[in-house]
């Protein structure tokens, strides 16, 4: 048997800030959110959300067996400001390493501790069961059913302490955690800072239009950008943090001790005239190549990588 207690404290032992575990079940609510959302296309060209729609609202159909979802955070929150004129890098992009790497390692770093602990079979097969950002599932409703936090009006999972500045990582299980956490409700009141901050205005709608996000503009669009984002694209390379620094919950972050997610020293030695030198498709490619160029991580994948968001 795994208590939440003994899960609390692998997860710390592994290095995550937060950890918590829910039951598996089907989402229903979400699941009838997600379809309304596809059908007003606010996914833009990330056509891999339209694809395991039963998998994305019940981990079950995804690996068989499952009977808990645990839910870990990592912050990635840094302080160093780049220098002045280059176009802005969102803070989890200027990371050393790959986060995805990162979030991986200890994952399976907090597998090996619960068998440790419990020498039970915890997981459902040898299966792919650690996943980050690669797989079916909406991670910010497991780590809010999770007790890690709500999901603001930006969408993004709130945590308490560490704002909305957090990867999220799921491992399944197939054994029950006892007991398990509590779900945190949202905390946002009245305030609307987000929605008013977002230039765009993606956050203004009913629902979320990615279409219009700063993130997916500048990371996931495929087609070519239209005339009305040019101006504000062109002072962005990779992502968007405008709507997380406006948040009351960032207004005082904790920097974070993760090595791996510190900033790249290479960021902040470039100048604007260094970047005006490439083209904007090059620039993202340096951004990715440094980050896979750190040696702070060793990559352990293994299993079946089911889906990138890449």
């Amino acid at each position: 048997m795994l208590t939440l207690r003994t899960l609390e404290a692998c997860a710390k032992s592994a290095g995550f800030d937060a950890a918590g575990a829910a039951r598996a079940e089907y989402l229903a609510e979400d699941n009838d959110y997600l379809k309304k959302w596809l059908e007003q296309g606010y996914q833009g060209s990330m056509q891999y959300m339209e694809r395991n729609l039963a998998k994305r609202t019940d981990p079950r159909q995804l690996l068989e067996g499952t009977k808990s979802v645990v839910a870990v955070l990592l912050n990635y929150y840094k302080t160093e400001p780049l220098p002045a004129g280059v176009p802005y890098i969102s803070l989890s992009g200027r990371s050393k390493c790959d986060y995805h790497d990162v979030m991986r390692q200890r994952l399976y770093q907090l597998e090996c501790l619960l068998r440790k602990q419990t020498h039970d079979e915890l997981i459902v097969s040898d299966k792919q069961h650690i996943f980050c950002d690669s797989a079916p599932l909406l991670e910010r409703r497991w780590a809010q059913r999770a007790g890690l936090g709500w999901i603001g009006k930006n969408h993004l999972l709130i945590h308490p302490k560490f704002g909305s500045f957090v990867h999220i990582g799921l491992l399944l299980l197939n054994e029950e955690v006892t007991p398990y956490s509590t779900p945190m409700d949202e905390q946002c009141g009245e305030c609307d800072r987000c929605l008013r901050s977002c230039p765009t205005g993606a956050l203004r709608s009913p629902m979320f239009d990615a279409r219009k996000c700063l993130s997916y503009l500048t990371i996931e669009r495929k087609e070519p950008l239209e005339e009305r984002y040019t101006n504000i694209v062109s002072k962005h390379l990779y992502g968007c943090d405008i709507c997380q620094m406006s948040c009351p919950y960032n207004a005082h972050p904790t920097a974070t001790s993760t090595e791996g997610l510190q900033t790249n020293p290479v960021l902040l030695d470039m100048t604007a005239e260094d970047w005006a030198k490439s083209s904007r498709r090059q620039k993202i490619k340096i951004l990715r190549r440094l980050a896979r160029n750190e040696e702070t991580t060793t990559r352990t994948d293994k299993g079946k990588n089911y889906e990138s968001n890449e």
